[in-house]
């Protein structure tokens, strides 16, 4: 992991710290399951052990560390059981999202959908699925945006870092959904541009329902 004291004028130790750990666990750069330690992170990131604290509480708190009942904590694991759950939350929200997103899609947040989607055919051709998963993140964070729904947006914040780990692990396993998840984005969008509200849900719901299909099987 990266030295953060290198990097400490520029932003916020804590927000980093906390930044740095959510996303190697996210990445499954720290494994699912791997004992946390203050002492140990401390050390890794160089920074205070009260810094390390904060950060792992907040990590906690979205469910992404565990603490068993002798007081060690522990980053989440990955089951089935927990990534269907997760999917079937996360499949609502899209939805939802993708429904107050045509409401007020304009021209120019067609061509904003337009170029994410472009990003992912490039990362396709040159990089390989890991980073189509990236572009995909970003095609869902324009559509977000675009719904202008707080509520929504922080329920999403919370249930998305859960989800990215699976969805991390399973690039990581494989990468034959890679073309797939290319093609699903695109009959989003094609619904999207035709005004076809329910297509466009179904549509999603077909993304993730793949999505959760592909980290299933990975656990597998």
């Amino acid at each position: 992991m990266p030295d953060l004291s290198l990097q400490g004028e520029r932003r916020s130790l804590r927000d980093l710290a906390y930044r740095t750990l959510r996303d190697a666990i996210v990445r499954t750069q720290i494994a699912p399951g791997a004992p946390v330690t203050e002492e140990k992170l401390a050390s890794d990131l160089r920074v205070s052990r009260p810094v390390v604290r904060e950060a792992v509480q907040r990590l906690e708190s979205e469910g992404l560390i565990e603490r068993a009942g002798n007081g060690r904590m522990f980053v989440r694991p990955l089951t089935v059981d927990d990534a269907r759950a997760h999917y079937a939350v996360r499949a609502a929200l899209e939805q939802l999202t993708v429904e107050e997103a045509a409401k007020r899609l304009t021209p120019e947040g067609i061509r904003r959908l337009e170029a994410a989607l472009a990003h992912m055919r490039d990362a396709r051709d040159r990089s390989g699925a890991a980073s189509v998963a990236d572009g995909g993140g970003e095609f869902h964070a324009i559509l977000e945006e675009i719904a202008a729904n707080p509520v929504n947006a922080q329920l999403m914040d919370l249930v998305r870092a859960r989800v990215d780990r699976y969805r991390h692990f399973s690039v990581a396993a494989t990468d034959a959904r890679t073309q797939r998840s290319v093609d699903e984005h695109e009959e989003i969008l094609d619904a999207l541009r035709n005004g076809d509200v329910e297509e466009a849900k179904a549509a999603m719901r077909r993304h993730i329902a793949a999505s959760e299909e592909s980290a299933v099987r990975a656990l597998e």
